[in-house]
């Protein structure tokens, strides 16, 4: 059995493992890199978040696993009930109950952005400018 030495593999082997050896490094650093964007792309979490409305007062945006919101005063009145829907960065909002719903309103889309446990929202289209004033005027952030 003789040994395989660097000296005994040929040039033409040599570029083949260089070439192979490359692609290899090519094909690691996109699986990561297309990994990494997976992973930093935040799913929308469900959960209650707290914020402030425009004149002042705390309320709790709460967001149920069956397409269900509930915005809710300090005391846990609702004010407004509804359904969400979310698709990639984008929630729809229907407004269905509540003294502050926005009743026979067309949905309201606004783009949805979480970071760490701020979640903030940004008008695409609404018709309703008392819903669009009070979800995008303020940084909701999770309550744990």
């Amino acid at each position: 059995m003789k040994a395989l030495f660097f000296e005994n593999i040929s040039g033409w082997a040599l570029r083949r493992f260089r070439l192979d050896g490359s692609l290899l490094l090519v094909a690691i650093v996109l699986v990561l890199v297309g990994g990494a964007s997976v992973a930093s792309a935040a799913e929308f979490q469900q959960g209650s978040y707290s914020g402030m409305l425009p004149r002042g007062d705390k309320v709790v945006f709460k967001f149920d696993g069956k397409a269900k919101f509930v915005l809710a005063d300090k005391d846990g009145k609702a004010l407004v009930e509804g359904t969400y829907k979310v698709t990639k960065d984008q929630i729809e909002f229907i407004d269905e109950t509540g003294p502050m719903a926005s009743k026979g309103a067309k949905p309201g889309k606004y783009k949805w952005k979480l970071e760490a446990t701020k979640l903030s929202f940004t008008k695409v289209e609404d018709a309703s400018e008392g819903r669009s004033k009070g979800i995008t005027g303020t940084t909701w952030t999770l309550e744990k």
